[in-house]
């Protein structure tokens, strides 16, 4: 009976289970935390989240070696094109492989903000991020309004229709 007890105990911490990774992981209507995040160009400047408040922001974490993100990235490109800049931002933070994701973005015309995550265990770990894409939508005062985990058709009219309703939700909360 110990041993099981020990095994079971065992898993709980390699598979992330127990409290404490529970704790690390961003929750719907809390603060969202203040990313850092790298700049994915060489010459550009990297930047915080924070640099965003004002607008809704759809925060996509992705890997070009991931089969879906790469197959979600021309729907949030167009999502980008068709929302409005002033009161939206779509960005992207790839968790791996610099070089690759400089040249997808560069043959799919991926021009949305792109930023690099350079310290991918520990971002991944404090957001509870275990799957790849992960989209958090991110109020105008930095309170995470949604998690989505897995692809998405961002371009749809249903989806810029949800965005823009949550957005004018918040405005209205904060005024």
């Amino acid at each position: 009976m110990t041993r099981a007890l020990g095994v079971a105990l065992l898993c709980l911490v390699l598979c992330g289970c127990g409290p404490r990774a529970a704790s690390g992981t961003a929750r719907v209507g809390e603060p969202f935390p203040d990313l850092e995040l790298g700049a994915l160009w060489p010459g550009e400047a990297g930047t915080r989240l924070s640099a965003y408040r004002g607008r809704l922001v759809v925060l996509n974490l992705w890997a070009p070696w991931c089969a879906p993100c790469v197959e979600e990235m021309p729907r949030l490109q167009r999502l980008h094109e068709r929302l409005d800049g002033r009161r939206f931002a779509v960005i992207g933070a790839t968790v791996d492989e610099r070089f690759l994701a400089q040249e997808f973005l560069r043959d799919k015309s991926i021009d949305f903000p792109n930023f690099f995550v350079e310290r991918r265990r520990v971002v991944t770990r404090r957001l509870g991020v275990h799957a790849f894409p992960v989209t958090f939508i991110i109020a105008t005062d930095g309170v995470l309004l949604a998690r989505v985990v897995g692809w998405r058709e961002w371009d749809t009219s249903d989806s810029m229709r949800r965005l823009r309703r949550l957005y004018q939700r918040r405005a209205r909360l904060e005024s």
